[in-house]
């Protein structure tokens, strides 16, 4: 790809709903060599009923694992910074944090959505080009405004969670296209806020930070903090801060128009484009135009993805015993009956206490044995990227061969056959650190002159390998279909 004097160590900060890492990559000029250094679980505390993030523990965790990178790589050329979306903490005047983020899985925000009238919705939509959806910043930020007034009172910078992590590593206030497009107060189109949707719902625009571009010099580490970890200044580079723009810009397509899985806690579904679609059709199939790498649009819709089988882990394994995934997905298919399809996106699947029991209320079945739970989690997930797929289709007028399955989610080959199955088209599956690569991969475009993001697709190809899947030519295709319009017509309308 290029010749170089020697080789580049970028530190990528991939911080998910579950753990954070620091991932170290290694650019010789043609491949990247990927080497987590720390991975570190942590999760939401509840306070009289409200979820919020440890932000503090992620810094220091983060802080930790820069430490470890430095030791293990000797230099350390630039970092990058990206997160899960929509998240939000609060500075006063004085630059002060006031408090965590909240959760986007509170119930704040679908108590404002839900207040909403339907043309009220849709006007949103037509500012914005985003979905009305209840995790957005957006209705997260007006319930804060009902439920706490006097934090939002004395907030004056609003900084989503990556860049409130960079702010920590830099002293910059600023934020970023890719996560700035989850907050549902930008207008995808001109790529600037939405001062209508601002002055609507009573947000100041002084609030908002200014944007990067991928690839800028966001500031230097602070002084102080390379001090305490005894290591060299290093600049932070904007990424897309936003986890899902990073996962798709290390899609290893060769091809212009590819869909893609971006496969974790949740599974984003979509497509890549030059410019936003803004229509009747996008609004009514619930799609989302969020920002891309390097300006572009990822036409997505925000689909349940791995939470749903996570908690059932976690519900399984409360008595005591541990379970593989492989066992997991052993005992899905060891299920012979037929599955009981249910909707992945239900709101009883949102957030509940135990998610086996939330499956079988919602399956019609308090006695499904646990093959069974597991054998609909997983159809009904493949069934919902088939839809979803097709409705891309519909709106874009393109006929894709391909599907790229990208991130965690990407190792299940159950699920990716399942899906080539339904959809009749080819799975390419990895890799699994998409999101990791992606980071550093923009990261390198302020490194290398002329990089850009067809070198970065063909440097994720050089690193990593690819699984391909096939749709299987014995599976009963009449059947699937019956399944497919009984799920779609008589017990989901969307």
């Amino acid at each position: 790809m290029t010749s170089l004097p020697k080789p580049i160590n970028c530190v990528a900060f991939d911080c998910g709903n579950s753990s954070f890492r620091t991932v170290l990559g290694t650019f010789d000029g043609v491949r990247t060599n990927m080497e987590v250094i720390l991975q570190v679980p942590h999760n939401t505390i509840e306070i009289n009923g409200l979820y919020y993030w440890d932000i503090l523990h992620v810094y220091e965790g983060l802080k930790q694992g820069l430490k470890e990178a430095f030791v293990r790589a000797g230099h350390i050329d630039s970092i990058g910074i990206c997160t899960w979306g929509v998240d939000f903490g609060f500075l006063d005047e004085n630059g002060y944090l006031l408090a965590n983020p909240l959760c986007y899985r509170n119930s704040i925000g679908e108590e404002q959505l839900s207040g909403l009238s339907a043309e009220e919705k849709r006007w949103v939509f037509d500012q914005t080009g985003i979905q009305n959806n209840r995790i957005n910043s957006l209705y997260q930020l007006t319930g804060i405004k009902r439920i706490m007034p006097d934090l939002f009172g004395i907030a004056r910078h609003l900084l989503m969670v990556p860049d409130l992590l960079s702010y920590f590593f830099t002293g910059e206030k600023f934020t970023e296209f890719s996560i700035a497009s989850t907050t549902q107060l930008f207008d995808m189109r001109n790529k600037q806020y939405a001062e209508d949707v601002l002055d609507r719902f009573g947000i100041p625009k002084k609030m908002c930070k200014p944007l990067k571009q991928h690839g800028e010099v966001i500031g230097m580490l602070k002084q102080s903090i390379a001090d305490e970890l005894r290591i060299p200044v290093c600049p932070v580079i904007c990424v897309p801060s936003h986890d899902t723009a990073c996962a798709v810009a290390a899609v290893p397509a060769q091809e212009e128009d590819f869909l893609f899985i971006s496969s974790g806690t949740w599974s984003l579904i979509g497509t890549e484009l030059q410019a936003p679609e803004i229509t009747q059709e996008v609004y009514e199939r619930d799609f989302a135009n969020e920002g891309g790498v390097f300006n572009t649009i990822t036409l997505l819709k925000n689909s349940a993805g791995m939470h749903i089988l996570q908690c059932i882990r976690r519900d399984l394994e409360s008595g005591g015993e541990k379970y593989t995934w492989d066992e997991i997905v052993g005992l899905a298919r060891s299920y012979q009956g037929e599955p009981g399809l249910f909707d992945p996106n239900s709101y009883e699947l949102f957030n509940p206490k135990n998610m086996i029991a939330a499956i079988r209320e919602l399956m019609k079945d308090d006695n499904a044995p646990i093959e069974k739970v597991l054998s609909s989690t997983y159809a009904s997930l493949a069934y919902t990227y088939r839809r979803t797929i097709e409705q891309i289709q519909e709106v874009t007028g393109k006929d894709y061969s391909s599907i790229y399955i990208v991130g965690g989610g990407s190792q299940n080959a159950y699920l990716n056959q399942l899906t080539a199955d339904l959809t009749g088209k080819k799975v390419f599956s990895g890799p699994k650190e998409a999101t990791s690569l992606g980071n550093i991969g923009v990261q390198l475009v302020s490194h290398i002159p002329g990089f850009g993001l067809a070198e970065i697709r063909e440097m994720v190809r050089n690193s990593e390998s690819i699984s391909s899947f096939y749709p299987d030519p014995d599976r009963d295709s009449h059947l699937i279909d019956a399944r497919y319009k009984d799920f779609y017509e008589n017990k989901l309308q969307v």
